[in-house]
């Protein structure tokens, strides 16, 4: 019997399915092996050499793996086909032949005494809490040549059949570029985190590319913030032919130069001079127009486009296309090719053709290139591995809501980007006036059956007088460039060259538990930290950060894959300055002027100095200029403190019944304490309330219910004060409008 192992068990599950009895499939459970959590576990001063560990939940997957290996006829290491998945091959065979060093690994327990069987491990105290665990494996490590590497990029019989016929070898390229990857990370978070821990505070962290991705939210806001808004209008005429049809232009020109009208006095004077004036038809342009399909989906525009359509995050997305690729629906999902398999195109025409006709298909197949600089991830583009396979036949198989939306989006996408182009006419309608001004309007129809009509523009000749029936004016202002949302900043990154397919989605997830950027609706919005902290990087460490030298690291990180280029002189061209760095900012930078934030325009009530904006373990707040002589401190907003900065109360306290409820600031945002804390330890959670009832309470006559603020994981959202009786929540303050957002 043959052993094959992958990462996931839903995987291993998927390839029995399909290659039968003569096989044992097991699954590693992702990564086995890895760098120390608690410890730089890089030796710099040998060549970056990496000291892995095994944690010690992965010990028992290791003996099992050990166990049936020794006895199989051969190894096959089937882990995904990118360069994690290939580390993963190469962690696996590193342990199953005897090279990697299993015994030692300390862990946490919570209880004296573990579930570990004593047959299988020693246990030896240190510290409290902590034990060391053994793991003897008392059989002997196997040789190389019982290995073997395959790859695919789908689960499907044909792929896996076509996989087993070409085995080959682990990538050793393709493993120390990840290596290279993995161990630059932790050089970066390794220096800089203990240093943001000193400098500003505790629990902070720093990397090559979450750091990128805060300053870009960050740079975003203080665009918004020096934005300054204009005043703009516009006129839209209704004419009215002689045969009586009637259509809308916009005003756009005036002797043919653009008209721009800035205020209401200079709009209604305008309006009186159009009303007198008289209209001719000067121009009609008529175009025939096409356009074309989107191309397939690779990871980032699937990101985008869960994004947009379905509010999605990108972990969400990613989550939801994991399980699809692991039940052999769709190809892999971390790529960024555009390619298509000649012969899943044959099979899209085919469809395309029996369920819409032949008009929809074009004469040769359509193929895409991407425009990234290096699409090494994957061969293929993310695509329904059978493209006969419909929504209604995935619904069947019992998936989540967001796999089957994730899988509809994949499907849509792949059967479009095989269709012929839209096709539709253009007319263009220029009207002049007898004063000089030129209103003008664009209309289409679509030519192709099925698709949707834009608007039309009939019975309009050149020359055609026209009656200006009405003017509808209409004031503008111009608005601040929007924020990030995870579509956006997925894009803004890869346009810059910054991360890989892999990394955008763990990106996000990052910053946001680091507390950098929080959620307003959709939109990432930075934390008070997020512009101290990225100011200190961009002042002491520009290259760590600085959006053209993190493109060019993942440019050599592809020529390692490649195998154009050795990893070791790559992380010693980059370590030896930032070290110096790293050492000139501990010495140079002081933790009360980091985290000074500026003066305030208030006096200290207790001794008349100025008060200064500074950045505490939980945000912005107010501090006397004269500290620590004067510990004057109040929070930001003056909620739960009178004028003199002292606590006011929300209560008795209903535990102890002897202390009073105040106001506090915790990591997920403001809560009611006992002020006899220690003694007391009963909390309430604070409703900051947003002025409106709940409208689902409103409806079902429920009283008593408010919409308040809340926090969640790092992002703010809109719920009922009633809850759990009542479960309304907005990702939008509902005060701003209806979002569409309510769930």
């Amino acid at each position: 019997m043959k052993l094959v192992i992958v990462e996931s068990p839903t995987k291993a599950k998927t390839l029995k399915s399909i290659l039968g009895k003569s096989y044992k499939i097991l699954a590693s459970f992702g990564h086995i092996r890895d760098l120390p959590k608690k410890e730089l576990g890089v030796d710099v001063a040998n060549d970056f050499n990496p000291v892995y560990e095994i944690p010690a939940k992965a010990s028992k997957t290791i003996n099992e793996l050990k166990k049936e290996a020794q006895t199989a006829s051969a190894v096959i290491l089937a882990t995904d086909p990118d360069r994690e998945g290939e580390a993963i091959a190469w962690h696996l065979k590193e342990i199953l032949t005897g090279n990697a060093d299993l015994k030692k690994k300390s862990l946490k327990v919570t209880k004296k005494k573990t579930k570990l069987s004593k047959k299988k491990t020693k246990e030896v105290a240190l510290k409290e809490g902590e034990v060391v665990v053994e793991v003897p494996l008392k059989v002997k490590g196997l040789s190389d040549d019982k290995f073997s590497r395959i790859v695919f990029h789908e689960i499907t019989k044909d792929a896996i059949d076509e996989a087993f016929l070409h085995p080959g070898i682990v990538n050793k390229d393709l493993v120390d570029a990840q290596q290279a990857r993995r161990i630059l990370d932790r050089l970066v978070g390794y220096n800089l985190s203990p240093l943001l821990w000193k400098k500003v505070r505790y629990g902070l962290s720093a990397g090559r590319v979450q750091s990128v991705a805060v300053r870009l939210v960050v740079e975003k806001e203080r665009e918004r913030k020096a934005f300054k808004s204009e005043e703009y209008w516009s006129i839209d005429g209704i004419f009215e032919t002689p045969e009586k049809d009637v259509f809308m232009a916009s005003l756009t020109k005036l002797n043919g130069k653009k008209v721009l009208i800035t205020n209401e006095k200079d709009t209604k004077s305008l309006v009186n001079l159009l009303l007198a004036d008289k209209f001719v038809v000067e121009n009609v342009t008529k175009s025939e127009r096409k356009r074309k399909p989107y191309p397939p989906l690779r990871t980032s525009t699937l990101q985008q486009a869960a994004s947009n359509i379905y509010s999605f995050t990108a972990k969400r997305t990613m989550s939801a296309a994991q399980k699809l690729f692991e039940e052999g629906l769709i190809t892999y999902h971390r790529t960024d090719s555009l390619n298509l398999a000649p012969g899943f195109i044959e099979e899209a025409r085919k469809f395309i053709n029996t369920k819409l006709g032949k008009k929809f298909i074009p004469t040769h197949s359509i193929t895409y290139k991407t425009n990234a600089k290096s699409a090494q991830e994957a061969h293929e583009a993310i695509r329904p591995t059978n493209v006969s396979l419909q929504i209604d036949e995935i619904e069947a198989k019992g998936l989540t809501k967001d796999e089957v939306k994730v899988y509809s989006l994949i499907l849509k996408r792949t059967l479009e980007s095989q269709m012929t182009d839209a096709v539709y006419d253009q007319t263009s309608v220029k009207i002049l006036s007898q004063g000089g001004y030129e209103f003008s309007v664009t209309g289409s129809i679509v030519k192709f059956e099925g698709w949707l009509a834009l608007g039309t523009l009939v019975g309009l000749e050149e020359d055609t007088k026209l009656e200006l029936s009405k003017l509808l004016p209409e004031q503008h202002f111009t608005q601040p460039p929007a924020r990030y949302s995870d579509a956006t900043l997925i894009k803004q990154l890869e346009e810059i060259g910054v991360g890989r397919p892999s990394t955008y989605a763990p990106t996000l997830t990052t910053i946001q538990n680091r507390q950098y950027v929080l959620k307003d609706g959709k939109y990432f919005v930075p934390e008070e930290v997020a512009y101290v902290v990225n100011d200190l990087l961009v002042a002491y460490f520009p290259e760590v950060i600085d959006f053209q030298f993190t493109a060019n690291m993942e440019e050599k990180f592809d020529e390692i894959a490649s195998g154009a280029l050795a990893w070791v002189p790559v992380l010693k061209e980059f370590y030896s300055p930032f070290e110096k760095d790293v050492a000139k900012a501990d010495k140079e930078l002081e933790k009360k002027d980091v985290t000074n934030l500026g003066e305030s325009d208030e006096k200290c009530p207790k001794c008349g100095k100025v008060l200064l904006f500074k950045l505490g373990k939980y945000g912005k707040f107010l501090s006397c200029s004269g500290f620590p002589e004067c510990e004057f401190a109040k929070p930001l907003d003056s909620e739960g403190v009178n004028a003199d900065g002292e606590a006011t109360t929300f209560g008795k306290c209903d535990k102890c019944e002897e202390g009073q409820l105040v106001l506090k600031q915790g990591r997920f945002g403001k809560f009611l304490a006992c002020n006899k804390y220690p003694d007391c330890k009963n909390t309430k959670p604070f409703l900051q309330k947003v002025g409106m009832s709940c409208p689902k309470c409103k409806e079902s006559q429920r009283e008593g219910g408010e919409v308040v603020v809340k926090k969640a994981k790092g992002r703010v959202f809109y719920g009922c004060s009633n809850y759990p009786n009542c479960d309304y929540a907005s990702w939008k303050n509902p005060m701003q409008g209806n979002s569409g957002d309510d769930e």
